[in-house]
């Protein structure tokens, strides 16, 4: 079986514009975001999607995704965040790869703004 784009982005075999990193997960702008400052959140184990992930995962993953949301919320002056989790095709899963999508919002309509231009004010 091939590698998913995630798996490729895990083992820097394509760039990615990372804003999180531990053992257990990457956190990196979607390349195609809904919103400024689109996260994916990513495990570095490959399950296919959160219903059939790990125990570890499933207790620790919702930890994370609060605390980058808190840092797109500060960094990014968002109001709100979604936090999506699609499980199968006919949800709307594309990669089958466990992931999150953070997805900030604002109360303003907000200038869009590059993935770069993003990344510096998450980072900075």
């Amino acid at each position: 079986m091939s590698k998913t784009i995630f798996e490729m982005i895990i083992n820097k075999d394509i760039p990615s514009l990372k804003i999180y990193e531990d053992d257990e997960y990457i956190a990196f702008l979607d390349v195609n975001p809904k919103q400024k400052g689109h996260t994916l959140l990513v495990p570095k184990i490959k399950q296919k999607n959160i219903l059939e992930e790990s125990k570890k995962v499933k207790e620790s993953i919702l930890e994370v995704a609060i605390m980058i949301s808190k840092i797109l919320k500060k960094k990014l002056n968002a109001t709100g965040i979604k936090i999506i989790i699609n499980n199968g095709k006919s949800s709307g899963q594309i990669v089958f790869h466990t992931h999150f999508h953070l997805i900030p919002y604002y109360d303003k309509k907000v200038k869009p703004i590059n993935n770069e231009e993003v990344l510096n004010k998450i980072l900075n």
